[in-house]
Order: C-alpha cells, then structure tokens, then sequence
C-alpha cells in the first residue's frame, strides 16, 4: 500500500512542473500572439451569442416585465399625487402665459416705438446703428 501512495505521489511530482511550464508557455503565447488571442476572444464571442440566442424568451420576458413594472409604478404615482401635479400645471401654464403677454407686450412697444434689439445679446440698441454698442456684434 505505501509503494502504491509512493507511485502516484512520483507521478504527480512528475506531473506538477510540465503543467506550470505549459501554463506559463500559454501564457506567454497569449501575450505576444495576436492570432491566438484572437481565436480565445472569437470562441467567446461564439459562447456569448449562443447564450444570447438560448435564453432569447428569458430576456422578452424580463423586459416585457420591467416595462409593466415601470407603467404600474408611474401610474401610481400619478395617482397618488393628483392634486399636486394639477397645481403644478395650472402654475406652469400661469406662468407661460405671463411670459406670452409680457413678450407680446415688448414686441407692441417695440413696433410702436421704433426700437431695436440686438439679436446677439438683446439688449436695446438705436435704430441706425449697424452695430450693438453693447457686444459690438454687427447688426
């Protein structure tokens, strides 16, 4: 019984070196060889796609999935917070048709008044000039 263990321990002492010396070699091979490389790198590509096409169903149905999620939760939202976003769009909408009246205001007075903006910085500028005496910018 000990000449047998004595046996299969000689063959792994034996064994042991070739395999880190072809480890390192391959190693090495991996590193310098751009064609070795590339063959690991393509039948992992093929690995992948293969893995891709298998659990192709799995992926509809987790995107299916977590699309409903996302509509059922902002559907919720919107529902628990009706009241608040009424406001907020009466607001927003309060405040844009201020800035339609004040803007339609400044273009009635502009017109009535002859004055000129520089389209540049928009800042007031005489009627003749050809440039802003604001940015210099030519009019």
């Amino acid at each position: 019984m000990l000449e047998n263990n004595f046996n299969i321990f000689s063959i792994m002492v034996s064994l042991i070196p070739i395999l880190v010396i072809c480890i390192f070699i391959f190693t090495f091979a991996m590193m310098f060889s751009p064609k070795l490389r590339a063959k690991m790198l393509s039948r992992q590509i093929k690995s992948l796609k293969h893995t891709i096409d298998y659990s192709k169903e799995d992926l509809e149905n987790l995107i299916t999935n977590m699309g409903d999620i996302s509509i059922n939760s902002t559907k919720n939202i919107i529902d628990g917070n009706e009241n608040e976003l009424k406001d907020i769009v009466e607001k927003s909408s309060d405040l844009g048709s201020i800035a339609v009246e004040k803007t339609a205001r400044a273009i009635k007075n502009g017109l009535k008044n002859n004055i000129v903006y520089c389209k540049y910085c928009g800042k007031v500028i005489d009627s003749d000039s050809r440039f802003c005496k604001n940015c210099g910018k030519e009019v």
